[in-house]
């Protein structure tokens, strides 16, 4: 099997999703391709099978799909039959903040292939139709782009990871494991607390009284990133607000973010978006100017 590594080409520097509308008569849109990203399929109508390595899904009208992070997959239709359908590929940890971070870890792919929620659809119509329904609304939002999709679109988002959670009955998401919010939190408050100045994993060690090693794995195990992936993507986080109300230099906000290594911030910086901090800002500024207009 040939598997082809699709590329996710995001539109939006500050949201870390594709949305597209097919409508579509082909027999085969990629062949068998993965991405790292999270996928969700809604048809509207026609029929598809999308294949996986485990099971093969007969979607119509009205059906959802959960594709998970590095889930090969071939979507395929009847020769002639037209089917309209949308999809949505985004990053997971690009829309929690800091208040939904203890939920990450439920949809940790290492303990859960994400695909296995899509056992809560056939099971519950009602999930079905309202994350159906959600998804729909997202994508009519990412298409029309009125004043203030981008938070649509992020409420959106945590609404459909909010009606897997609320939602979910077999114990698919439980994992077996404790987790300590209260530790978590003495953690997250120290992060946010410290993002201009210098973050040790020694000082979050003494803060929930963990042993190094237990702390770094106690933290990738909960979280599904490691303490420093979580550190940078808050240091970036921040230089993202700075750049949109601040004015003030490149080296200025690499300073004011703990990144004083301007090479190293620009290295992070792309790493998140792709882009340059200021191709960052400028794109942001041009987008906002021409939705008012």
């Amino acid at each position: 099997m040939e598997l082809i590594e699709e590329p996710i080409l995001y539109n939006d520097p500050l949201l870390r999703i594709l949305v597209r509308s097919f409508h579509s008569a082909a027999i085969c849109q990629h062949g068998w391709h993965v991405h790292p990203e999270l996928e969700i399929i809604a048809v509207r109508s026609g029929r598809m099978e999308i294949h996986t390595p485990a099971e093969v899904y007969h979607l119509r009208a009205g059906d959802v799909l959960i594709l998970g992070s590095r889930e090969p997959h071939l979507d395929l239709r009847r020769p002639g039959e037209v089917v309209d359908y949308v999809v949505i590929q985004f990053e997971l940890d690009a829309f929690l903040d800091s208040n939904m971070l203890p939920f990450l870890y439920l949809f940790q792919e290492s303990l859960l292939p994400l695909t296995k929620l899509n056992l809560l659809f056939r099971d519950n119509p009602e999930l079905r139709q309202q994350f159906y329904s959600t998804v729909l609304e997202l994508q009519q939002e990412h298409e029309q782009k009125q004043r203030g999709y981008e938070m649509a679109i992020n409420y959106l988002v945590k609404k459909c990871l909010f009606l897997l959670t609320r939602h979910e009955n077999r114990g698919l998401l439980e994992h077996n494991r404790p987790v300590n919010y209260a530790k978590l939190k003495l953690i997250f408050d120290y992060v946010e607390a410290h993002l201009s100045t210098k973050i040790t994993v020694e000082q979050a060690c003494l803060l929930v009284n963990f042993s190094y090693t237990y702390f770094l794995k106690y933290f990738k195990q909960t979280m599904g990133m490691t303490f420093t992936d979580y550190v940078i993507h808050r240091r970036i986080k921040y230089a993202e607000r700075l750049l949109l109300t601040e004015d003030l230099s490149i080296a200025q906000i690499a300073e004011q973010v703990g990144l004083p290594n301007l090479s190293h911030f620009y290295k992070l910086f792309r790493r998140v978006h792709h882009c340059s901090p200021k191709s960052f800002k400028e794109a942001i500024i041009a987008r906002a100017n021409v939705t008012v207009l």
